[in-house]
């Protein structure tokens, strides 16, 4: 029996535009390679309607600890996370 793989990741996103990014490409690739988020938490900065920086919270699921690896050491997610400038910004266990 398999176990199934998690990332446990919390990324610093200061921006609208940053935020629309990220769901418009992260989610779909996650997924594209398997993954399936099955939480998330935001917490923004402030109580306005519009995305103004704060904190977003997710767990992905995977189906196996070694396809969580995969998806994180691929050459698209590396990319993604140093171009969109959260590359320091963002913390991402895996387990499983």
């Amino acid at each position: 029996m398999s176990t199934k793989g998690y990332w446990l990741k919390q990324a610093k996103i200061e921006s609208t535009a940053q935020f629309i990014e990220y769901v418009k490409t992260v989610v779909p690739w996650l997924r594209s390679v398997g993954g399936t988020i099955i939480a998330k938490d935001v917490n923004q900065n402030s109580d306005l309607n519009e995305w103004d920086g704060g904190q977003l919270g997710v767990i992905v699921e995977f189906e196996s600890k070694a396809a969580a690896q995969q998806a994180f050491n691929s050459s698209e997610f590396q990319e993604y996370i140093k171009y969109s400038g959260i590359e320091n910004q963002l913390s991402l266990s895996i387990i499983g």
